[in-house]
């Protein structure tokens, strides 16, 4: 009978103690609060939070170097990150070179974001090329993805940091703030996010965007650098401030990744949300109204979280010959 109480203890404690855990929120990190990457975690943690009965908590840390060793360290649960940033991160290259993350797990690849140089409206600059010797943002060291994607459109010039007056910067939220501030003539900031409408209602006249050198050598340059990344003609629209006509900008895929230690199932809920969930998140945060569903599941280098794959087979949008 004691061995009997003993068991039914056991069990009732391990029940109570995963009910515990299920019930943990999902954390989600991201870059500093006012960048597009907060933005977009708050929209994700709220859909979760809405529509899949799990919960989650946003908490803005820094970019893609410190987020994502902190998912496989099992301090964070997910990530909205770039393509470029995952890729280097699990095979260990770049800034991770000799220390990969193969503990990260792709959820699903969403939308593409749109990233050029802002100025003064009224202000003289028309190219990259203009800027030269001028104060620009430059540096951008708390946080390594978004200094790979300045250098990566300087280089899409043919441009180096040397070419300018640097004024070092910690991220693109600092920038734009010294933007406003008249201390530099241009930075570099996602279109679309909250920030950007900021400066544009802060500076007389408001800001622009200018156009990426787009030909098929500024796409190799840029390419060397940042390995997913690509060109798009954008058009004035709601939404995105700053594109005053019809604008170059940089473009490249972000994912939601998690760690292997997420549990399958909720990788499955969080697949499923991404794949149903779309018009919801493009309410929250109209950069998710860009993706197609159909393609979550394209290939990045990265390899899928097994929950994110079965409700991707279930739906047919996993390649056949892809295991």
């Amino acid at each position: 009978m004691r061995h009997i109480v003993k068991f039914l203890f056991a069990s009732a404690f391990i029940g109570a103690a995963s009910a515990a855990w299920a019930q943990q929120p999902l954390s989600i990190g991201t870059s500093p609060a006012g960048s597009l990457n907060h933005s977009l975690g708050n929209a994700l943690g709220k859909v979760v939070g809405d529509t899949t009965g799990l919960s989650a908590r946003v908490v803005p840390f820094g970019g893609g170097q410190k987020i994502m060793p902190s998912i496989v360290q099992k301090r964070f649960d997910m990530g909205l990150l770039s393509t470029s940033d995952i890729y280097f991160a699990y095979n260990g290259l770049e800034d991770f070179a000799g220390t990969p993350l193969k503990d990260l797990r792709t959820i699903g690849v969403t939308f593409s974001y749109y990233l050029s140089w802002i100025v003064r409206n009224d202000s003289p600059y028309k190219t990259y090329m203009d800027l030269k010797g001028k104060k620009v943002a430059v540096g951008y060291n708390a946080n390594v993805s978004q200094r790979r994607s300045v250098l990566s459109q300087m280089a899409a010039a043919g441009l180096t940091e040397k070419d300018f007056d640097g004024v070092p910067v910690p991220h693109v939220v600092r920038g734009a703030d010294d933007l406003a501030q008249g201390k530099v003539e241009s930075t570099s900031f996602a279109v679309g996010a909250g920030k950007v409408s900021e400066i544009n209602a802060k500076i007389s006249g408001g800001i622009r965007y200018l156009d990426i050198p787009n030909d098929e050598a500024a796409l190799k340059r840029m390419r060397a650098v940042m390995p997913m990344g690509a060109f798009k003609l954008l058009e004035p629209g709601p939404g995105l401030v700053g594109i005053v006509k019809p604008t170059w900008v940089q473009t490249e895929d972000y994912a939601v990744v998690g760690g292997a230690h997420m549990n399958e199932e909720t990788a499955y809920k969080l697949a499923k949300m991404l794949f149903e969930q779309k018009e919801a998140l493009g309410k929250v945060a109209s950069a998710f109204s860009r993706y197609d569903p159909k393609e979550l599941s394209v290939d990045r280098g990265v390899p899928f979280h097994p929950g994110a794959i079965r409700f991707y087979r279930e739906k047919g949008i996993w390649p056949a010959d892809r295991k």
